[in-house]
């Protein structure tokens, strides 16, 4: 049976380069500027962003509570329009990432890609004008950051993590806990990944997790806890009163099953 050729938009060529190089553009602007907001602010950068820009990003977010969808809760930065990223690389805390780039003059070209990027976005042929625009500022940005150092960037932006992910990842980490327990080492690493899932909107509830938050969110809470146990000479038997009486071991065992039922 002959497969029907699907015809190509006239400036679907254009276009899709257009979105391709503006895509990996907005996502290492996204990127820098959150280093750069942690670097100067620390955790709490995200307390830091203007309150209507908090706002909008949270009204943002819930709008990806729709688990019919398979959304994934996305860093805060990646729910600002254009022109709202913009504004925040024209803050002065920011100075030394613009600069990076080219400072006023790149600030300037990025103004410029407001018509190609609206035509794109909205099905209308970008004008090769406006896609050599888009190939310039790639192309310093590219400059500024190094070939390899874009493409770190673009290959793990900070886009959430879905219920699968979550569980393949934070299983090792639990299961590492476990097989060392016995050793009553000093303290015990709680892997980033934790802080990230837990503020997934799939973490509100088990139904939408596909298993018990309770019985993850228990595991690290004793492992916090046992990290604040007194770690000098002779406390090993602290540490192993600890684990006896809290039953951690139990308790790791039952959140690495309950992370089993959806790590496909």
């Amino acid at each position: 049976m002959r497969s029907e050729m699907v015809p190509q938009v006239p400036f679907e060529e254009a276009n899709v380069r257009a979105y391709a190089l503006l895509l990996r553009i907005e996502v290492v602007l996204r990127e820098c500027l959150r280093a750069s907001l942690e670097s100067e602010y620390g955790a709490a950068w995200r307390k830091r962003l203007p309150g209507e820009l908090l706002k909008k990003i949270k009204e943002s977010q819930a709008e990806d509570n729709r688990p019919q969808f398979n959304f994934v809760r996305l860093g805060p930065l990646y729910y600002l329009t254009f022109g709202e990223l913009l504004t925040l690389l024209q803050q002065k805390h920011v100075r030394s990432l613009v600069e990076r780039f080219g400072g006023e003059c790149f600030l300037k070209q990025m103004e410029n890609l407001f018509a190609p990027r609206n035509a794109v976005c909205h099905s209308r042929p970008v004008t090769l004008v406006g896609l050599k625009a888009i190939e310039a500022l790639y192309a310093e940005v590219e400059t500024a950051l190094t070939p390899d150092g874009l493409a770190r960037l673009v290959a793990k932006p900070d886009c959430g993590l879905a219920q699968n992910e979550a569980a393949r990842l934070l299983i090792p980490a639990l299961e590492e806990v476990l097989g060392d327990l016995p050793a009553l080492p000093k303290a015990f690493i709680v892997p980033e990944v934790f802080e990230t899932a837990s503020v997934q909107f799939w973490w509100a509830n088990d139904s939408l997790a596909g298993f018990s938050l309770h019985a993850v969110e228990a595991a690290f809470t004793l492992i916090r806890q046992y990290n604040g146990l007194p770690a000098g000479v002779g406390c090993a038997a602290i540490r192993q009163r600890f684990g006896e009486q809290q039953r951690v071991e139990k308790h790791l065992q039952s959140a690495i099953s309950e992370l089993r039922k959806v790590a496909l």
